[in-house]
């Protein structure tokens, strides 16, 4: 009842926010493109003023009612503007990279083990290529790394470096203008980072696991539906087929990502549905929207904006992971179009935002910049989350199973939730000021919170967790000969913590580490994964910039072609460190120094780009296995990662 009371006051809140808010002026939101923010379209001038010209004739009394105007028609003012809008992307990632595992196969460490019967061995730091050893071959672990060949043995003894791949999106973003001042967004990608040529229609699962093995006995196949008779084999495919869950992935062709709604108000703005967040440089709210970033923040949301004395106010309840509903379990399965339940309160991730901003209009800002005023834009933004408890996870006795795996369960099968008692909040800065041709921008956030029933998150499940991290970032770029000729500076830096793990992958998304005993607090911090720094070391290998401190002096020239012509040049040099060293592979401060330049051409008449990317990682101390950490058989030093990456797109 507590926790019903406190939505019910959360909404009477959120309806006197709009009722005190100001109208909205259209300015554009910290994040800008793709962000929900600024006000709508003003209504179009009045038609009811007459011009000068002759007098007009007296009406007659006695006109005849059907000669009389007609009235309007119902909703005649929403067809006063465009009323559907189209935008969004085609692209094509085309990545070839060398070496990605830094020449560091498996390993002796006992963690991340996945194959049945051996139990010690680690994970390389990224995925090796299939040609590669692997223990899955090996019937006695893992052989010393002095035994070329050997199955099992790591993959510094393979040969085979070489990974790549071409994947595709097509992003839309329509936009139904209802009327004026309301308007209905989504985001749908088609072939959502599909690798080209993944689906091909001999592919039916993966043979051993989620379909028969296609083996022989006696010259007869053991199934007779292992393989697809319509292309046994690769080889003779003749088509690609859609994505399916399932079928051949575990993604569809079309992903529904976010729908939401603003409505412009005497009172104000109002936001709501699933729709995307950004602020400040992006540096953890992250939106998503360049052209070659992958994943993007979403939140489900309620939102309201205004402006006063030229600052952007907001104020957001947010709905959090929701726990288990009947859509999960067997409930939903046996009645899909049914109307859906959350089956506890106390369960839900509470989050509420805040935000000011001050953010210049771009007319305006163009204005100031030409005549040589400093122009400082800034924002503040604050969230508060919590959650009571969390959904206890059932035994594999009390789940039914199948030929197909666990399927659904009934509300009665699920344990009771357990305490978790999380809480955090979230402050986050950020300033840019303009001056001529010199920009400079920074941003700063920390986590700070507890949870005083960690569970899983720590061995020893007593004990409570401190959330402590921090992230920040100073950019500079200055601008000369017209625009055309750029020059940066970046330094940023995420704290890291104690806790590590050696045996799994680097790449965060990747590895889960649990607090150990005695350690009771969380401070690494991760940057969006659409905050893009380098092209290997935190885009791939560690996933993000996550216990670092990095320093990359940058360049870039564009030279002119026409009125929306250009080709361009770009080179940059990325400087890495640790700040926490024991949580590194190699017990040490620098990761190495990675060097990446690019060409490209653009028209932004046509909406179409291409650009030509190579990358070379030079991993120091950080990334090695050295002998005093690792032992013997897995000790050695981190090679050179190289990637080149073709990109070509069309914006509309």
């Amino acid at each position: 009842m507590r926790d019903s009371n406190g939505r019910f006051g959360l909404a009477l809140a959120s309806a006197a926010l709009l009722l005190l808010a100001r109208p909205a002026a259209a300015q554009m939101s910290p994040g800008g493109f793709g962000a929900p923010g600024g006000g709508g379209m003003q209504p179009p001038p009045s038609q009811n003023e007459k011009e000068e010209g002759p007098a007009e004739a007296a009406p007659e009394e006695n006109r005849p009612a059907d000669l009389e105007p007609l009235s309007g028609y119902a909703d005649q003012s929403k067809k006063k503007m465009q009323m559907f809008e189209l935008n969004g992307y085609l692209r094509l990632r085309d990545d070839y990279m060398h070496d990605f595992f830094l020449g560091l196969g498996y390993s002796h460490v006992p963690s991340g083990s996945t194959v049945t019967g051996i139990g010690n061995y680690g994970l390389p730091p990224f995925p090796v290529p299939l040609d590669c050893p692997s223990p899955a071959l090996s019937s006695g672990g893992l052989a010393p790394i002095g035994t070329p060949g050997t199955a099992g043995s790591p993959a510094a003894n393979c040969g085979t470096k070489n990974m790549g791949g071409a994947n595709l999106r097509f992003r839309l973003e329509p936009t139904l203008n209802v009327t004026d001042q309301v308007r209905v967004h989504a985001q749908i990608d088609v072939l959502d980072n599909t690798i080209l040529g993944s689906t091909p229609d001999s592919l039916a699962g993966i043979q051993g696991f989620n379909t028969p093995a296609a083996t022989s006995t006696g010259g007869q196949a053991v199934s007779p539906t292992a393989l697809p008779g319509v292309a046994p084999s690769g080889f003779v495919s003749q088509t690609q087929d859609p994505p399916e869950i399932g079928q051949n992935g575990f993604t569809s062709s079309i992903r529904a990502k976010r729908a939401w709604a603003e409505i412009d108000t005497e009172f104000g703005s109002i936001y709501f549905g699933r729709m995307p967040w950004n602020w400040g440089r992006g540096l953890f709210y992250n939106d998503g929207s360049c052209a070659d970033c992958d994943v993007g923040t979403t939140v489900d949301r309620v939102m309201a904006m205004t402006t006063v004395y030229g600052h952007q106010l907001k104020f957001a309840w947010d709905l959090g992971a929701q726990g288990d509903t009947t859509q999960q379990l067997s409930l939903g399965r046996l009645d899909p179009s049914g109307y859906p339940y959350d089956l506890s309160q106390n369960d839900d991730v509470l989050e509420l935002m805040a935000s000011v901003a001050r953010i210049e209009n771009p007319i305006d800002l163009r204005e100031r910049i030409d005549r040589g005023d400093v122009v400082v834009n800034y924002g503040l933004q604050v969230v508060y989350r919590n959650q009571g408890s969390v959904d206890a996870v059932p035994t594999q006795s009390a789940a039914t199973t199948s030929a197909y795996g666990p399927q659904p369960l009934m509300p009665d099968q699920i344990p009771s939730s357990v305490p978790f008692g999380a809480i955090s909040f979230t402050p986050d800065v950020w300033f840019k000021l303009y001056y001529k041709a010199l920009t400079i921008e920074a941003e700063g956030i920390a986590i700070l919170g507890r949870i005083q029933h960690p569970g899983a998150l720590a061995e020893d499940t007593t004990q409570e967790l401190k959330l402590a991290q921090a992230g920040w970032v100073v950019a500079s770029e200055l601008r000369l000969f017209h625009d055309s000729f750029f020059v940066g500076f970046e330094v940023g830096g995420a704290t890291g913590d104690q806790a590590n793990d050696p045996g799994q992958y680097l790449n965060y998304r990747w590895r889960f580490v649990q607090q150990p005993r005695g350690d009771n607090a969380i401070n690494d911090f991760h940057f969006s994964p659409d905050y893009h720094v380098d092209e290997i070391l935190f885009r791939h290998i560690l996933g993000t910039v996550t216990n670092a401190t990095y320093f990359k002096p940058q360049a870039a020239y564009w030279f002119d072609l026409g009125r929306t012509r250009a080709v361009g040049i770009n080179g940059g040099a990325i400087f890495s460190m640790s700040q926490v060293a024991v949580s590194t592979p190699g017990d040490s401060l620098i990761y190495g120094i990675e060097t990446d330049v690019s060409a490209g051409y653009r028209n932004t008449a046509e909406g179409f780009y291409a650009g030509l990317t190579w990358g070379v990682l030079w991993p120091l101390g950080a990334l090695d296995r050295p002998l005093a950490v690792w032992g013997q058989n897995d000790a050695a030093n981190a090679s050179a990662a190289q990637i080149l990456r073709i990109n070509m797109g069309v914006k509309f």
